[in-house]
């Protein structure tokens, strides 16, 4: 059996994981930074990292929540919503905080809620906004949720006459 070659990014962090990053101190170097929209860098000093811009963000294995999860932690603003009967539209701001193994968020709506829809319904890697649109309500009040990345955006429709 053949084995796998190893990519750039491997490279990369195997470099960082080989200065044993558990047993340097906070601010120290090297450092992996992360950049959702490309491969990990090994920085070697400061000015180096002040080079990269703000974009950039050092991974922290030792975070207190462990390792990188699957996803990238999430904000999102506002978190609710109210749409009238008649139905209507409305978006929220999604704001990737931290790293994640898949580095993007996707929106999906609860199962049975076909009377809601959202775009992008495909993953993203930047920040940006998620649209919704609700069709009109022809009976009692109802309510669905926008899920991101373990987020929750809530929305209430009210009843329909």
């Amino acid at each position: 059996m053949t084995p796998t070659p190893l990519s750039d990014t491997d490279i990369i962090v195997a470099a960082w994981l080989a200065t044993n990053p558990t047993e340097a101190e906070p601010g120290s170097y090297p450092k992996l930074l992360y950049n959702v929209n490309l491969p990990p860098v090994l920085v070697h000093t400061a000015e180096e990292e002040h080079n990269m811009g703000s974009a950039w963000r050092p991974v922290n294995l030792l975070a207190p929540d462990g390792p990188l999860p699957d996803v990238p932690p999430v904000t999102i603003d506002p978190t609710s919503a109210a749409v009238s009967a008649a139905g209507g539209s409305g978006t929220f701001h999604v704001t990737i905080d931290g790293p994640g193994i898949s580095d993007t968020w996707t929106a999906t709506t609860d199962a049975g809620a076909d009377w809601l829809t959202v775009t992008p319904d495909t993953p993203q890697s930047v920040d940006g906004d998620v649209t919704y649109t609700a069709d009109a309500n022809l009976g009692a009040e109802r309510t669905a949720n926008i899920n991101v990345n373990g987020k929750t955006f809530a929305i209430t429709q009210a009843a329909g006459v």
